[in-house]
Parts: structure tokens; sequence; C-alpha cells
């Protein structure tokens, strides 16, 4: 069944863009959506993953956040596994969604992924027992954001890591884009649902810097000097991880300018009013995720990037991410310009 058809999603350049500067990401200037369906299975099996098998432990690839790097499991190993790993069978009076993937246990994935999936199908939600990783984020942030977001399921099944369950009837909710783009239709009714749920007062007009200091890995080398010029310019410093989803979306919802490294915080780029500005600190070359432009423009925010020096060559993703050097010249420059473009 189809449910959204698939659009053209055309960007417009960040609002500090040098002509020639993202040549190497051209690719993602404009890109196309994906129909999103609901697609309908029986006799399958989950896994802690979201990968959903056949009863001969073949996967869908429609379950698949990047179909074209799985690599298909043996036959023997299927087979091993069809018939001797045990499987949880899960009540065959129920019917079950599944609308999470291997990635949706991280901050970004979860409310650019994972959400606009299941808002595609939230007329249907009461009907449904939703399926769900069972992980500490999903728990926490993820149960906290369904109910702010009033997406109520009938109930709420966990899969723990390492399990499979077996289901007789299940309904699957196709991906609505390719990861690190935007759904430009259902990414901003998130903070349309917030607004409404919490009644947000939109008067105060915040600058903050999320500081990665206390981060294991893609960190400001020099945070110092970086931290000191925000604050120079009227910027709080704000550290996510000590807050609950709740007081996150209030701190950032009175916030008009948001700086970071690449990185989770900049997810919360979802929660300002239409209209903010942000500023990502990224690296030059190699990297070619542009999720956070994305999501600005896809919020009505202006988006800004500050290249900065990477210690290794590799991208500035992942757990073996790169480290920037800001040049504390330049990014004076770009503060100054999102100050004087947010005063007009």
């Amino acid at each position: 069944m189809l449910i959204i058809p698939a659009r053209k999603i055309t960007r417009e350049f960040p609002t500090n863009y040098i002509p020639g500067e993202l040549d190497f990401c051209k690719a993602e200037f404009t890109y196309d959506t994906k129909d999103i369906r609901l697609l309908s299975y029986t006799n399958v099996i989950v896994d802690h993953y979201g990968r959903l098998f056949n009863s001969k432990m073949q996967v869908v690839t429609e379950s698949l956040i990047l179909p074209h790097i799985f690599k298909p499991i043996p036959l023997i190993r299927r087979l091993k596994i069809a018939y001797t790993k045990k499987k949880r069978r899960l009540p065959k009076s129920g019917r079950y969604l599944l609308c999470f993937d291997e990635w949706s246990t991280a901050h970004y994935h979860w409310f650019v992924d994972f959400l606009p999936r299941l808002l595609a199908v939230s007329s249907r939600l009461s009907g449904y027992t939703l399926l769900l990783p069972d992980t500490p984020y999903v728990r926490r942030v993820g149960v906290e954001s369904l109910n702010l977001l009033q997406l109520f399921p009938a109930n709420i099944e966990w899969i723990a890591p390492g399990e499979r369950i077996q289901c007789d009837q299940l309904d699957l909710v196709t991906h609505s884009v390719l990861t690190g783009r935007c759904h430009d239709d259902l990414i901003p009714e998130i903070r349309k649902r917030l607004e409404t749920t919490l009644n947000l007062d939109a008067s105060q007009n915040k600058r903050q810097y999320i500081s990665r200091a206390g981060a294991a890995y893609r960190k400001v080398l020099n945070e110092k000097e970086v931290t000191a010029l925000f604050k120079s310019y009227g910027f709080g410093i704000i550290a996510y991880e000590d807050m609950s989803l709740k007081e996150q979306i209030i701190e950032t919802y009175h916030s008009s300018m948001l700086a970071s490294i690449h990185g989770a915080g900049l997810t919360n780029a979802l929660f300002m009013k239409e209209g903010g500005s942000v500023l990502e600190f990224r690296r030059d070359k190699i990297y070619h995720n542009q999720c956070f432009w994305h999501l600005s423009a896809a919020l009505k925010h202006k988006y800004y990037y500050q290249f900065g020096e990477p210690d290794r060559d590799v991208a500035i993703e992942g757990p073996h991410a790169c480290n920037l050097t800001m040049p504390i010249h330049l990014l004076e420059l770009t503060i100054e310009q999102m100050i004087k473009n947010a005063a007009r």
C-alpha cells in the first residue's frame, strides 16, 4: 500500500556558501524521497536490528537501512539459524508494526529516520503492537518522544539484543529517504506536534554552543578558544547529556542560534522554532553526509558551515571520526554573519 509518494527535493545552498566549495558532495544538492509504503507479511522473523527475515531466513531488503551493502547470509548458515536458533513467538492474535532498523538507537536516526516513518502511519497506530529494540536510549528517550508526540500504539513489544521474534502478521513501513537526507513533509510535523503538546513559549531567543568537551571522539581540539569566542558573542554553553528529552526540547526551542561540531547534538535543531540559525563544524573534501544541512533546510532554518582542520584524513562520522581544530578568525567572521543576518 502506497502511503506517501516520492517527490524531488532541491536544496537552497547554505547561507554562507562559497560557489564551488561543496562540489565534492554535488549529489546532495537535489535528491528524491522514497515512496513510503505499508507492506504486509506473514510468518516472518525480526531481530534486534530490525532486520526482517522470511521463514527461510532470507532477508527482506525493504527492512534494511542500506540494502546495497548488506551481505547475504550463506544458505548453510540460514538453515542453521532457521532450524536450530531459538525464536520467541509472539501471540497469533496480534498485528505487529516494524519501523526501526539497525541505526534507530542513535539520536539522529531515531528522530530523522524512524519517527517520520511512524508519523506516516500515525492514524493507524492504535491498531498495532509496535516492535522496538530494547536499548537504554529507546527505553528512555525513545519512549518519552512517543509520549510527547502523542504516538500511542496499542502496545510495545521489546526485542532484546541477540533475540529473534516470530510474527504471524506483520506490517513494515518502508524508509522515507536515504539516511542522511530528510523528508521535508514529515520532519516539520515533529516540531509542530511538540509545539502543541508542550505549549511552547517562543518569546526567548538564546544563542547556544553545544560542547563535546566530554566526548571520547569527534572533538574540537581548541575547545577552550572556541568556547571563549562563543561566550564573547553572548552564546551559552550547553551539554545535552544531563537533560531529559523534555528539557532538551524546551531549552532548544528557546534558542534562535545553535552551533556545534557534526554530531548528535545538532539533531536538536529539530526543536528550534522556525527561522533559527544552525552552524555546523565539519571537514572538507571527504565528508559526504549533509544531514544537518538537509535537516536545517527542512525546518526553514538558516544553515551555516565552518571547515576545521582534521587531525586525521578520515571522515567526521562514527566512533573513528577525526577531530577538528577550528580557525578562530574565520569562525568569528561566520558568527558575526549569523548575528547580522538574524537581525534583518
